[in-house]
Parts: C-alpha cells; sequence; structure tokens
C-alpha cells in the first residue's frame, strides 16, 4: 500500500439508514454532554495523552461506558467496522489492550460549516513510544462516513511520506505547515455515506473546509499489526 495504493475504499459498509440512526444518537450525545464550545469529537485520543497514560485509560474507561448505553439498541458502527475489515483483511482484530486497559475503540469527529482539518500524518510507532501500540507494525488509519458534508470536506492524500527532517515544518499544536508538502502531487476523494476510507497514514493528508448546513461525521480508529493473523486498533 505505502506509495502505490493510494487508499482502500470499502463502498456501502453500512447502510444509509444505519449512518442515519448513528448520526442522530452522536449529534445527541455531543450536545448532553460537557464538551467545549469548540469541541468537534467525541472520543478519547491517544495523541492528546502522550503524557498522561492512566488519565487516557480512566478517560477510555468512562466513555466506553456511555456508548454501550448509546447504542445498546442500535449497531456500534465501531464493532461493525472491526467485522468488516476482519474479512477485508482476513485477520482477527480487536481493540488494543496493555495492563489490562482497553485502548479507546474510535473517535466520532463533527465538523461543521467552514470547519477543515490541517495538513498532518499519523505515526504510533513515532509518537507514541511510551504505549505498547507503538510495538504494532504497518498503521493503518480506518474511517467510516456517517454523514457527508453538503460540499467540501473531501479527503486530501498527498503522495509524501513523513520523515523525520519534517518535524521543523510542525506547529506546536497540530499539523503541519503546507510548506511541508510543497509541490506534492494529491487526489482528493468524496466519501459517500456509509463507506469506509482506509489509508496508509504515514502519507501527509487533510480535510478540505466544509462548506454548507450538514455536517460532516465520521467514526475512525487506527489499525496496527501484531502477528500474520491478528490486528489491534486504537484511538
Amino acid at each position: 500500500m505505502l506509495g502505490v495504493i493510494p487508499a482502500i475504499i470499502l463502498k456501502n459498509a453500512i447502510s444509509k439508514k444505519s449512518c442515519k440512526q448513528i448520526s442522530e444518537k452522536i449529534i445527541q450525545l455531543h450536545q448532553m454532554s460537557k464538551y467545549g464550545t469548540n469541541s468537534k469529537h467525541i472520543g478519547v485520543s491517544l495523541n492528546s495523552h502522550l503524557n498522561s497514560k492512566d488519565l487516557y485509560f480512566e478517560k477510555t474507561r468512562h466513555l466506553d461506558e456511555k456508548l454501550k448505553h448509546v447504542f445498546s439498541e442500535t449497531e456500534d458502527p465501531r464493532f461493525t467496522m472491526h467485522n468488516l475489515l476482519s474479512v477485508a483483511f482476513d485477520k482477527q482484530i480487536s481493540p488494543a489492550r496493555e495492563n489490562g486497559n482497553l485502548y479507546s475503540n474510535g473517535i466520532f469527529r463533527i465538523h461543521d460549516c467552514n470547519d477543515s482539518f490541517h495538513v498532518h500524518r499519523d505515526n504510533a510507532s513515532f509518537e507514541a513510544c511510551g504505549f505498547n501500540v507503538a510495538k504494532l507494525t504497518n498503521q493503518l488509519s480506518s474511517v467510516l462516513h456517517l454523514q457527508t458534508a453538503s460540499s467540501g470536506g473531501e479527503l486530501v492524500l498527498y503522495q509524501k511520506i513523513w520523515k523525520r527532517d519534517d518535524e521543523k515544518f510542525r506547529f506546536p499544536d497540530f499539523g503541519y505547515s503546507k510548506d511541508v508538502i510543497s509541490n506534492s502531487e494529491f487526489i482528493k476523494i468524496k466519501p459517500d455515506i456509509g463507506d469506509v476510507i482506509i489509508i496508509n497514514p504515514i502519507h501527509y493528508h487533510a480535510v478540505s473546509r466544509v462548506v454548507g448546513v450538514l455536517q460532516r461525521i465520521s467514526v475512525g480508529f487506527f489499525l496496527g499489526q501484531a502477528t500474520k493473523s491478528t490486528l489491534f486498533c486504537w484511538s
């Protein structure tokens, strides 16, 4: 996949009806929960807790209980994705564990009009060296699109792979200056509702500006290979 196939797209992986039901529940949970006004997600991000492992696992346990209740009468898209990807890759997939603690099993992201996502890359082996998932190989990113924007919100994939020297272009909070992908070729993928898009996240990527009244809603996690027949996921 590295540098050869830019993305794998599983079309209509989940029905539009299910995506609509899931989106409604996630929006309701977001509105009812004590998230900040600038919060654009529901989930626990490992990258935001690289120096606070105990807090990461504590937040994950708390959110998992909430999501079990939310999806008690509706399919949990994260586990539906596990089943789909297990078939696609012919490997067993389950959430990663460390010392009896489960890693976060996915993040729901909600992008409003004019939202976008900076150019960035994801690489647990470099960023999360204090966590067991850093030892997994062949990291992939898998995202299910639950609701698409009226316009915009495309996934932008650059034909450039991160290297350590690129860190001079990095922003303190998140992402990289566009100088890092200067003159790089790219493609744009406009997802349809129910599509699962899988990429090699060490390639730089971004999300273009969302336009219109519809929010862009997705859920995703990373995958890493533990053995020839086993993949673990986390977010």
